[in-house]
């Protein structure tokens, strides 16, 4: 039983997931489909993430506070971004991402919780000096945000004003990285999460595949 289960985490697990972002791109790319595609993507997200963090090993107030906090700073940063335009730069989030709080999707902080969590978790995996650590996952997840921005528009998730995001939006995404980072590893939150690294990659290659789409076709 415990080889089994061994096995469903290391394999089945990533297996499921291919699996879910391919019948994505395929309601994506059909015209007749583009409109459902929209429409579970925020479910998906949040499947994808309960998922993932049903396989976290070290539940307890200490990280659920971390975890919250990460929630809550990010989604409030980002009401101011959506209401100035000062920190990002000036976009507006579509219907691709779901239920909106003032302006600003729900799912939204989820979503920097997920990227924090298994980006210092890929880091993590290569060295355990804290400093790396932090810088890499946060140079790791600017990595991510410049493939994604590219995608974003296509999949109705968000827009800028003029169409690329500006230079501070990328800095304010390292900025709000570092601090994220900072906190798992003061805390010593636990990231060894195999599906987590599947996942951040999985959902890369997706965004990879989208983009490289619309620039060839």
């Amino acid at each position: 039983m415990n080889s089994t289960i061994k096995y469903f985490i290391r394999e089945g697990v990533p297996i499921t997931f291919i699996a879910i972002y391919f019948v994505g791109l395929a309601l994506y790319f059909l015209p007749l489909t583009r409109n459902l595609f929209i429409l579970i993507t925020p479910y998906t997200l949040v499947l994808v993430t309960v998922v993932i963090f049903s396989h976290h090993k070290e539940w307890n107030a200490k990280t659920i506070a971390v975890l919250a906090s990460i929630f809550i700073i990010s989604f409030v940063v980002e009401i101011i971004g959506v209401a100035t335009g000062a920190l990002f730069g000036e976009y507006e989030y579509g219907k691709g991402l779901g239920v909106k709080i003032a302006d600003v999707p729900i799912v939204i902080g989820l979503n920097w919780i997920f990227l924090v969590y298994a980006s210092n978790g890929i880091i993590s995996k290569y060295t355990s000096n804290n400093i790396l650590i932090i810088v890499g996952a946060a140079a790791l997840m600017v990595v991510y945000d410049i493939v994604m921005e590219k995608a974003a528009p296509l999949m109705d998730m968000w827009v800028f004003a003029e169409n690329n995001p500006p230079v501070n939006n990328y800095i304010m995404w390292f900025l709000l990285a570092l601090l994220f980072n900072i906190l798992l590893q003061i805390f010593k939150v636990r990231t060894t999460n195999t599906p987590a690294r599947w996942l951040f990659i999985i959902q890369f290659v997706f965004f990879i595949i989208i983009v490289s789409h619309y620039l060839i076709f």
